[in-house]
């Protein structure tokens, strides 16, 4: 027994020192990644869905092999521009960013991505994926990035006050009004939507406003003043709150939830947040005028050149052909930019069906004339008339013309 005691005694000594001297799967861990190539992205994502989507692709594709360690930062949407800006200027840019689709233009023309044409023609981009969402990666006939995911705005409603005070879902212009007026009713706003003061109030303007242009791919006068008339006459009569000039759109969501909005613009990026709040809600097209319009949503894929290239071309290629784009997707609530890819996960969402089905006309931003200068004018000089201080027509003048 005295025998058996001393080797129990002798075997607790060794095990902690043989497992202090054994190198642990973190320390090995630890080094691996050490001897990895870092690879940074940028992204404006926010939302929880679109964040663990983002954090769940880099760690799998960091789990996929032991030559690139990639990570991503936040970049506020409103500052994306700025930033890129300046970190160009300071040579501290990413090697990839996730980019607003008609951003990419803009920084394509200033000769700040990368040349992936080989790469991207493997795709055929033209035939497979949306071609509102190509036309936003290719310049002079090149590409300069690949479609990450597309998606577009709709009118997102409470069916129990529809039914309530007896609206019929509205599929035009002069319904939408009756309807925004029949439900602003016991403290409830018939509709809401984003008019803050960024890309993403122009977002959600711009499709009312093609909605009433002449053509497709240029805004006149008239689809401006039309526009802000009926959006204005909304606020003026209480049917839309002023708190629209500066909600963005996860806001707008949030006040949907509570409860004393009827009807909101808004895009599937909000399904994760309004499905786990438990409300009862649904899809319809957004309301036509004089066609059916909405603006592409979405974004890109783009590596800075000068980085990293050979590990970002890894990187997106992990994206696009293992289905990890497509698993993003369908946790985050939003379209792949590959026409099968985007049925395929419509049929396991069919809350996607309108957003899929609006995609035949979405207008990609880059292809309406003059946008960039429209864009930069167009929310500040909306919320101005709903304060009164400049009509609706002439907004549009100063949009158009100054």
């Amino acid at each position: 027994m005295l025998r058996l005691l001393r080797m129990l005694i002798l075997i607790l000594i060794i095990i902690p020192v043989l497992a202090a001297c054994t190198p642990t799967d973190n320390t090995e861990d630890t080094a691996a990644k050490e001897k990895c190539e870092n690879l940074l992205i940028w992204s404006y994502y926010e939302t929880e869905a679109q964040s663990t989507g983002l954090d769940q692709i880099i760690d799998a594709f960091n789990a996929s092999q032991d030559k690139y360690s990639a990570s991503w930062e936040y970049v506020p949407m409103s500052e994306f521009d700025k930033r890129i800006a300046r970190a160009y200027t300071e040579q501290e840019l990413p090697d990839i960013v996730i980019i607003d689709n008609p951003d990419m233009q803009k920084f394509i023309q200033m000769d700040m991505f990368e040349d992936i044409t080989d790469y991207a023609q493997s795709l055929d981009l033209e035939k497979s994926y949306y071609s509102s969402a190509v036309s936003t990666v290719r310049y002079n006939g090149k590409y300069y990035g690949v479609p990450f995911n597309s998606n577009n705005v709709c009118l997102i409603y409470r069916p129990d006050l529809l039914a309530k005070y007896n609206v019929e879902v509205p599929e035009t212009w002069d319904e939408f009004d009756e309807a925004a007026h029949a439900l602003t009713k016991d403290g409830n706003y018939g509709f809401l939507m984003s008019t803050i003061d960024s890309e993403q109030g122009a977002f959600q303007l711009m499709s009312w406003i093609m909605a009433a242009s002449e053509n497709k791919t240029s805004v006149d006068a008239s689809a401006i003043s039309d526009t802000f008339t009926l959006l204005c006459k909304l606020t003026n009569d209480g049917c839309m709150s002023v708190d629209c000039m500066n909600y963005n759109q996860n806001d707008v969501a949030r006040r949907f939830i509570k409860g004393d909005i009827a009807m909101m613009e808004n895009g599937p990026w909000v399904l994760p947040l309004l499905n786990s709040s438990g409300i009862d809600f649904a899809l319809a097209p957004m309301p036509y005028y004089k066609r059916n319009a909405v603006i592409l949503g979405g974004e890109n894929l783009g590596i800075v050149k000068g980085k990293n290239v050979d590990g970002a071309i890894e990187f997106i290629k992990f994206c696009m052909e293992t289905g990890e784009v497509e698993k993003f997707c369908k946790y985050s609530a939003l379209l792949p930019g590959r026409i099968t890819a985007a049925e395929e996960l419509t049929a396991e969402m069919p809350e996607l069906s309108v957003i899929k089905a609006q995609m035949d006309y979405s207008v990609a931003r880059p292809c309406i004339k003059d946008y960039g200068s429209i864009s930069s004018h167009l929310t500040s000089l909306f919320n101005s008339t709903i304060t009164g201080d400049i009509t609706p027509e002439n907004a549009a003048e100063n949009i158009l013309y100054k």
